[in-house]
Parts: structure tokens; sequence; C-alpha cells
């Protein structure tokens, strides 16, 4: 492989599912609006951008929250993500991007690293992405058409305001060290909400200082200014009320759709000390600049932030992003990574098997296969399990979503920080998505299957 920042967000299948993500859930994959019209707004929220109308295909960069950061028709904005339905096409026009690299990066002939290397193209070299397949922008140049991945591409939309570069630094003797988390750049607003005027524009990487948190929104001081920053979209990495120590780490689960290197230092041109697997658990040492710092097989090396999941082996961080934490078993181990195999198969409506899966169908096969065989039902899985608070959620819990606790009409398996794993619905895939939004207006409780 002659370069490999980032392999992949997701596992995938045709179309890509959602992230982050961690904590910064990051994707790229295609969707459709499944409403009568809908709004593409420049935030959150914001200000509205234009009208989409039902059918128009869109290009999801950004899902680590219930609003959803598109890219369609050359412009880039904010949608609810609840009225987007995923796609198996490949074809979008997405406009003009342009190569971001610190030298060159591959144009390849399919979107994975292994097929042919049509030539390098330099940074700055403009190109016109036509769609995205299996996490790649697909993108003519010279009238050839090729791959390159999103990681390696910035669209023009996203270089509109005045973002601030993320190797600028905040210099603080309080609070607690912040890194801005998202695909591109996010809003420093003036107060906690949507609605207020826009500070500045923090591209991915910038390091903040978090003053304080409340109500879903961070508090923080950039460059001199004090402004507010939805919590989605900061990774605090220096204060041990936000953190597990260095000396035990905290676990975490390799995202990717197939590996990822394990590097010798936070550089892409770094030493690669092997390849890690999809669903290899790993224990986080420290966090900055978008590099992990890891243990792995009694290795010290780095991985990219974006392709690690908190919620594995050792010590998970809790669904309140506290420093209560708490150890998770073999077993929760097993139904995490044996779940995380399957990102990306398609869901089909009465499906419990690797070809296709529905929401109970994809549960009730993992348990199975990991820890023992629960109802195939989602409502009987319900009914069977043993009730737990939200607060008391561990990896490997079962979480259940309806109108009602005698109408459970959708469940998954959760994996840590208020995000879990399932399959959603017609047209989408196996992924990751936050206990938030409209999953958080269904959401019926909690069941445990597992216990030591």
């Amino acid at each position: 492989m002659s370069f490999s920042k980032k392999l992949a967000r997701f596992a995938l299948s045709g179309a890509l599912a959602m992230s982050m993500v961690l904590p910064n859930s990051l994707a790229v994959f295609q969707a459709k609006v499944n409403a009568d019209s809908l709004y593409l707004r420049q935030s959150p929220g914001g200000a509205v951008i234009t009208t989409l109308s039902k059918g128009t295909t869109v290009a999801v960069l950004n899902n680590s929250s219930s609003w959803y950061k598109v890219s369609v028709n050359g412009k880039e904005g904010y949608v609810s993500g609840e009225y987007l339905t995923g796609t198996t096409a490949t074809n979008v026009a997405l406009g003009t991007g342009t190569v971001k690299c610190s030298s060159s990066v591959n144009f390849r002939s399919a979107p994975n690293t292994s097929s042919t290397s049509y030539g390098e193209l330099k940074n700055g070299t403009k190109v016109n992405v036509v769609g995205v397949s299996s996490g790649w922008y697909k993108v003519t140049y010279n009238g050839k058409t090729g791959y390159i991945h999103p990681d390696y591409i910035t669209l023009a939309s996203s270089s509109a305001g005045t973002a601030i570069a993320p190797s600028n630094t905040v210099t603080s003797t309080t609070g607690t060290a912040g890194t801005v988390k998202c695909s591109s750049s996010v809003n420093l607003r003036s107060e906690a909400n949507t609605s207020s005027s826009i500070l500045a524009e923090l591209k991915n990487g910038t390091a903040v200082t978090v003053v304080s948190t409340a109500n879903g929104w961070c508090k923080v001081t950039y460059s001199g200014k004090t402004g507010y920053i939805k919590q989605d979209y900061v990774s605090t990495t220096g204060s041990a009320s936000n953190n597990t120590s260095a000396s035990t780490g905290t676990a975490a689960v390799v995202k990717c759709s197939s590996t990822v290197n394990f590097r010798s230092a936070a550089s892409t041109s770094s030493t690669i000390l092997g390849e890690l697997k999809n669903g290899t658990a790993v224990t986080v040492l420290s966090t900055s600049n978008g590099w992990s710092k890891v243990s792995y097989a009694g290795k010290a090396g780095y991985i990219s932030a974006d392709y690690l999941v908190t919620a594995s082996s050792g010590t998970a961080i809790s669904p309140s992003n506290t420093a209560a934490s708490v150890s998770i078993s073999a077993k929760r181990q097993s139904v995490l990574n044996y779940a995380a195999q399957f990102l990306g198969v398609p869901y089909v409506y009465g499906g419990s098997t690797p070809s296709g899966f529905d929401c109970s169908g994809f549960t009730s096969y993992v348990f199975k296969n990991t820890v023992g065989s629960i109802p195939r039902v989602a409502q009987a899985q319900y009914d069977a399990t043993t009730r737990v608070s939200r607060d008391d959620l561990l990896p490997g819990d079962l979480v259940f979503f309806g109108s009602s606790t005698s109408s459970i009409s959708h469940v998954g398996i959760y994996v840590g920080s208020n995000q879990f794993i399932h399959a959603p619905s017609t047209g989408d895939v196996v992924k990751y998505s936050s206990l938030t939004g409209s999953y958080a207006t269904r959401y019926q409780g909690a069941g445990r299957v597992i216990f030591e």
C-alpha cells in the first residue's frame, strides 16, 4: 500500500452506513430524502440554504448527531437525519474537489488500496467528484474516472467561511484540553444554541480549552475568544475527569472496512508496525491532533482516532462520558467484536443471516453465535431480558425502541459512549448510531442478557 492515512470510516456493502463515530461518527455514503421536502441548512438548526425535494440523493459526510452533514449539487450543509433513507446508488454530483495531502495521493482504479494506481495527484490538484462508493470518492481527472479516499479531498463548498487552521492552538492555564472532532469544520457560537451568531469555524483537529459542559454544549476558549460548540464535536484529552489514567488506558475497537495501519508515530509517513483488522481490541493511552496512541499485543503505536470506537475490552467509557468506568468481560467483548464484522450488511426484512438482517434478526444472530440464543422477535427479546436503567447500560446490553414497552419495533446492541450497532430499516445497512434524536424519543429501555 502506497498510502493509508485512513482506510475507511466504516465497513460497507454498497452504500456506506454511518458512524461515528465515535463520538465523532464520520461517514461517506449516499442517502435519499424520504420527506416531501427537506431544508438544507448552513448549520444544525441554522439558516436555510435551499429545499431538497423527495428522492434527492445526497452524500452524507458526518452523522455524529441527529443532524447529518451532507453534500448535494455542490452545496454542503446540514439536514435532519431522520428524513434520510440509505441507497445503494453510487453516482451523485458533489462538485469540484481539491486534493489535500502532504505531497501526493494515489488515483486508483477501484475504491480500495489494493487496486491499480493510475498515477499520483499532487496536493492542490482539482478534480470533479461524481459519486461515492465503498467509502471512497469517485472522481474524474483529465478525462479519466477513478477513486480517491475522502480523507484526501476537500469539496469546494467546504472552503467557505472563516475556517481556522487545525495547527493553531490555545494557551490557557484553566479548563480541560479538548480537540474539535468533525469531518470538516464546526461552528464556534456566541451562545449555547444553533440560532446564536457564529464567532468562527474551527476545523477538525483544532485545539480548544473546555471551560464547562452543560445541556449538550461545551463552553470553550479559543484564540482569546469564548464561545460554545456542540459536545458531540469536542473530544476532551487533557483532564483526568474525562479520561482513564494512562497506566490503564481506555479500551477501544478498530472500526474500518478491512484493516488500518498501526504506526510508529502520529504521522502517515511514519513506519508501519502492522495492520489491525476491523474489530481488533486495543487500549488507547492518549489522543492528540487526531491520532490516538494505543497499546496492542505489547506494542505502543498510533492509529488515526477516526478509526477507533471506545467500547470493547478492559475499560469502557460510561454513557455519560464521565470518569466513571466499568470493567467488561470477555463475553461482552465477543459480542461487540462479532457484531462489528457485519457493518455494511444490508437491511433485509425478515433477514437473520449475514446476507441480510432485520433489526432483531441481527441481534439474535449475534447472540446465538457468541453468548447464547435469545428470542427472534424484538418484542420477545424485550420481554425475555432483564431491565436495566439507561445510567447502568453496559456494552453488550440490548437497547429497545418503539411507541411503548408493549409495542417494541426496533432493537440494537449498545456499544458504549451513547452509541449502538443495529440494522436500521429498508434501504439502509448495519451501522453505528447515537442514542439521540429520534432514537432518544423512541427509546423504551434496555435489556441485559450477559451477567458476570
